[in-house]
């Protein structure tokens, strides 16, 4: 009798877990050994970023999701230390993948935000400009890579050709008198310090700050106003209140793609560039997913629609087989076709020197 009913129970048993298998519900291991039942839970990776910068366009979302089977979730930063407080106040734990400009993955990596990436894990790693990937600033002491160059671009000098009758081949149009009050200079102590530098003979790395300090307070005399976002630029440029200035790459683009004349130049003297990189917090919840993002985010599929959705300030690719499927009027509108010559890109500053251009640029803005 016993052994009548053992097997009665074990036929019950087997067949309740036909039943859960005809019902959908897969099962897994669970790290014992032993099987268990998969709820299908649909994860969040959560993403910080600019917004409005490329990851949360509709076709860079539908597609991750659907393929992962998981929910993007951005949180919007409005500036790079932004960012930073934003994983200094509980971020860290919290935000699976964020983009640090490079020169912020150094202060991330002095104050141990980043993980150490496997670039095995990302097939179109090997794609990537290697002088974006090997540059020091984004290595941690062991050499690893805390971060995997994603966009780059330019901040250079953009102007109305229908307000400006002569060709405009330098910096020192800003400084131009001829201009004044009809400038726009882009706020950020970094940038216009490498811009002062670049046009004043210095070292863009390391400049002589007294004669960057002049430099700048001359500017200011020009200057209709400092702006720090696309429209803070775009609605003065486009009601004739200001016909020059320093601007992104991306915003000229996307100004000439709706219609606002912009004639975009590298200045003999030299361009200020810069590198947006994914980089991966640590304790990210979703590291896997985390991994996976970066390498859709540095697709020639992802990065190429991004490229030629015009009105969305694309920035240049970093994927070298990008600049096979563009087309020519595209590469024309990114700037690409001929690169300048002198590239000063943005890099890490030590904590000193950064407070000291930040103290000079407060200084020219408060100024009479």
């Amino acid at each position: 009798m016993k052994r009548l009913l053992v097997i009665l129970l074990a036929m019950i048993l087997l067949l309740s877990t036909a039943c859960q298998a005809d019902n959908g519900e897969a099962t897994v291991p669970d790290g014992t050994g032993q099987e268990t039942t998969d709820p299908g839970e649909i994860r969040k990776l959560v993403v910080a970023n600019w917004q409005g910068y490329g990851s949360d366009a509709e076709y860079a979302i539908r597609e991750f999701e659907e393929a992962n089977n998981c929910e993007i979730v951005h949180q919007y930063f409005d500036s790079e230390e932004a960012l930073l407080n934003m994983l200094r106040q509980g971020g860290i734990g919290e935000i699976d993948v964020c983009l640090p400009n490079m020169s912020y993955v150094a202060i991330g990596k002095r104050e141990d935000m980043f993980t150490p990436l496997d670039t095995s894990k990302l097939e179109n790693y090997k794609d990537l400009r290697e002088d974006l990937c090997t540059v020091e600033d984004i290595k941690d002491e062991d050499g690893n890579v805390l971060g995997v160059p994603w966009t780059w671009g330019t901040t250079s000098l953009g102007y109305n050709p229908d307000a400006v009758d002569e060709e405009i081949d330098s910096w020192a149009a800003l400084w131009d008198p001829a201009y004044k009050d009809r400038i726009a200079f882009f706020d950020d102590h970094t940038t216009a310090v490498m811009i002062a530098a670049l046009y004043s003979g210095e070292d863009p790395e390391n400049p002589d700050l007294d004669k960057i300090k002049t430099v700048l307070l001359e500017l200011k005399e020009n200057a209709r106003l400092f702006w720090s976002s696309y429209d803070s630029f775009a609605n003065p440029y486009t009601a004739g209140e200001v016909v020059m200035g320093s601007v992104w790459s991306g915003a000229a683009t996307q100004l000439n793609a709706t219609g606002q004349k912009m004639e975009y130049i590298y200045p003999k003297e030299g361009t200020v560039a810069w590198v947006d990189y994914w980089s991966i917090p640590r304790n990210a919840p979703n590291e896997d997913l985390a991994y996976k993002w970066i390498d859709w985010m540095t697709s020639v599929e992802f990065q190429s629609t991004y490229a030629a959705d015009l009105e969305a300030q694309p920035p240049i690719p970093t994927n070298n087989k990008v600049f096979e499927v563009l087309s020519d009027e595209v590469k024309e509108a990114l700037y690409v076709t001929e690169l300048p010559e002198i590239l000063a890109f943005q890099k890490e500053l030590s904590p000193e020197v950064n407070e000291a251009w930040l103290d000079i640029w407060n200084e020219v803005k408060a100024a009479n």
